[in-house]
């Protein structure tokens, strides 16, 4: 999966962007304010979705 498929699919989660780290990308879960780090890599893995989708609570 790309990089901007990989941030619209947090997007449909309730998840955008903060700020920019050294390394990654920093993204808030609106409600709960968990911050996601999402590293700048062109390809992310659907086993790193899977995994941060994990970790963002269903509303």
């Amino acid at each position: 999966m790309n990089r901007q498929d990989f941030i619209k699919t947090l997007g449909d989660h309730g998840v955008f962007f903060d700020h920019h780290g050294t390394r990654h990308d920093i993204f808030v879960h609106e409600k709960t304010g968990k911050k996601i780090p999402v590293p700048r890599h062109k390809e992310m893995k659907n086993k790193f979705l899977k995994l941060v989708l994990k970790e963002i609570p269903k509303d």
